[in-house]
């Protein structure tokens, strides 16, 4: 029977999740650690179904203190891609336990900063605690030890970084967060699933990236000084002209609307220049979750594209912040503009 090594890594969310006080239904939910998790889940132990019968080898990690992913920063992404470079060559795939809040925005961050990935590393999840009786935990959790483990059930092995819930497989950096109620939890608005995990899998092969030809590393800088500005009717142009002042100030997400339009008043098109004058990364991405980007379909996109203001494509707003983010830590100013328009790790269609 072939054997595989799993590294499991709990960083905390709902998935561990108790109440505050032991048995009091009222008191609030606070994150609980591994041991929690674990005697909830006896598949999980030595005895269990993926070690007894499939010879799957588990080692656990938890961050010291577990947290609600709404804590999530760029340390903790930081964290999580040195673990997994640590532990590289001694393990077949990884399982990172997360809460769903940010999830999405950790797969995408992930997917640029672990370079050269040959190896899958799931994310997943769920929407209730594990120790709810109809929790979607264990299911979850299941399946994305299913694809970590790949070979032992004679699976494709994945090369990128996954979410893996209700049944989905997800490329990372196309998820976003859908519902805070339904089971689906995330949905890939411009890609199709990577697999489905029904009573049999099935993996889509052609949507999957390709092995890497050079060595795995990590380049686990990113940029915080960013902001994601949302245009809505009667938006106050002279917010922009203000943040072009800010020294501080690296790079602009700029939430358009439909296929990248925004007004085409003077006073806008001249603080937008001003970003772009002053340095300032500015990214084009639509409000909408389905959909192009292109700014020279109509005029008031063309508007934008003249200044100097660059095409989101279809990116999701977790991975088009995760990447400008990440280009910004790590990637000259003048090569910036060139890469947001690649495709660097599937996170964008190309017109």
């Amino acid at each position: 029977m072939p054997s595989t090594k799993i590294l499991i890594l709990y960083t905390g969310g709902t998935i561990g999740m108790g109440h505050e006080t032991p048995g009091d239904s009222g008191s609030p939910l606070i994150p609980q650690g591994w041991e929690f998790l674990q005697k909830a889940m006896p598949t999980l132990s030595a005895d269990g179904f993926f070690t007894k019968e499939k010879g799957i080898e588990f080692t656990y990690k938890s961050f010291d203190d577990v947290i609600d992913s709404s804590e999530f920063t760029p340390n903790h992404w930081a964290q999580i891609s040195e673990i997994v470079f640590e532990n590289y060559d001694l393990y077949d795939g990884f399982i990172i336990i997360h809460g769903t809040d940010t999830m999405a925005y950790t797969a995408s961050a992930l997917s640029f900063s672990l370079q050269n990935l040959g190896k899958p590393v799931i994310i997943t999840g769920s929407q209730l605690p594990i120790f709810h009786p109809r929790t979607d935990a264990i299911s979850n959790l299941s399946n994305a030890i299913h694809i970590a483990a790949a070979k032992v059930f004679n699976l494709p092995v994945i090369p990128e970084v996954l979410i893996c819930f209700n049944d989905k497989l997800l490329r990372g950096n196309r998820s976003t967060k859908s519902s805070s109620k339904d089971f689906s939890g995330f949905e890939s608005p411009s890609f199709p699933e990577v697999g489905s995990l029904e009573q049999s899998i099935q993996i889509s092969d052609k949507y999957t990236l390709e092995p890497p030809t050079e060595p795995f590393n990590i380049k686990p800088n990113f940029e915080t000084n960013i902001i994601i500005i949302t245009l809505f009717p009667g938006f106050n142009s002279d917010i922009l002209s203000r943040l072009a002042a800010d020294k501080k100030l690296k790079g602009v997400i700029l939430r358009t609307f439909g296929s990248g339009n925004a007004p085409s008043s003077e006073t806008f098109i001249k603080a937008l220049k001003l970003l772009v004058d002053n340095a300032k990364t500015v990214l084009n991405i639509s409000q909408c979750q389905e959909g192009f980007v292109n700014m020279k379909k109509y005029k008031t996109g063309t508007n934008l594209y003249n200044c100097g203001v660059i095409s989101g494509a279809d990116m999701t707003l977790e991975a088009a912040t995760a990447k400008m983010m990440w280009l910004l830590g790590n990637k000259s100013e003048t090569h910036i503009n060139e890469l947001f328009s690649k495709n660097l790790k599937g996170e964008l269609s190309l017109l």
